[in-house]
């Protein structure tokens, strides 16, 4: 790291510790960042540009783990849009399992 770089560095230190927050890296604000965008529903597109990835698979490579929520808040928004909700699919299920034996 160059003269300039330590500057820098020791610059962030000295204005996260007068405002009272914790030093965070730049990289750890982007993840943040992609993934709170994510959980809020925002469009992996979006994301990508946002963050200036240059393909989209890489932003959904990188941040797949936060996807798993998101699909599943997905899928209870579909259930929500049909009309469906957990005690009427559990009696489906039973009815199934019911007519099965």
């Amino acid at each position: 790291m160059g003269l300039s770089g330590w500057r820098c560095q020791l610059d962030g230190t000295i204005l996260c510790r007068d405002a009272g927050v914790r030093r965070v890296r730049v990289h750890d604000l982007r993840h943040t960042c992609a993934s709170l965008l994510l959980a809020q529903g925002v469009d992996a597109r979006t994301i990508m540009e946002t963050l200036g990835h240059s393909t989209i698979t890489m932003t959904l490579d990188t941040y797949a783990h936060v996807m798993s929520t998101t699909l599943q808040a997905a899928a209870d928004r579909m259930d929500d849009a049909l009309g469906l909700d957990e005690s009427q699919e559990e009696s489906d299920g039973e009815q199934e399992q019911a007519a099965e034996e």
